[in-house]
């Protein structure tokens, strides 16, 4: 029996955070969803939930920092968990800050379950 993936979102955008939910509706048995609104919620629960993928809003305000310095902070406390950074529209510099920053890849958002089917196989090496 196939693993269920076990994802977490911190997305600041209510419309992104509709379509997720609804993409984990359409598709159950196949993963579960966090989604959490803020750097604040999704600290403490993304811990817990200990996500296979967490996803991030590149340009999200965590505690007066941006998403990619929240990143380096959680990265200690979640070592086997990929992380993703999403964006509305992705520009070269986006791409190569998220990497440096210490995000495996960067997509655009929001992402649909196809994609995220492809973004699986990618960051698992399969």
């Amino acid at each position: 029996m196939k693993k269920k993936l076990v994802i977490g979102v911190l997305e600041k955008d209510s419309t992104n955070r509709f379509v997720y939910n609804r993409m984990v509706k359409f598709h159950p048995g196949e993963m579960d969803a966090y989604i959490f609104e803020s750097c604040a919620e999704g600290t403490e629960k993304v811990q817990e939930i200990n996500p296979d993928i967490l996803f991030v809003d590149l340009h999200m305000q965590c505690d007066h920092m941006r998403g990619n310095d929240w990143l380096k902070d959680i990265k200690v406390a979640l070592p086997h968990t990929r992380f993703v950074a999403m964006t509305a529209l992705i520009r070269k510099d986006d791409r190569e800050a998220a990497l440096s920053a210490g995000f495996d890849t960067c997509v655009e958002k929001p992402l649909l379950l196809h994609d995220m089917e492809l973004l699986q196989k990618q960051l698992s090496g399969n």
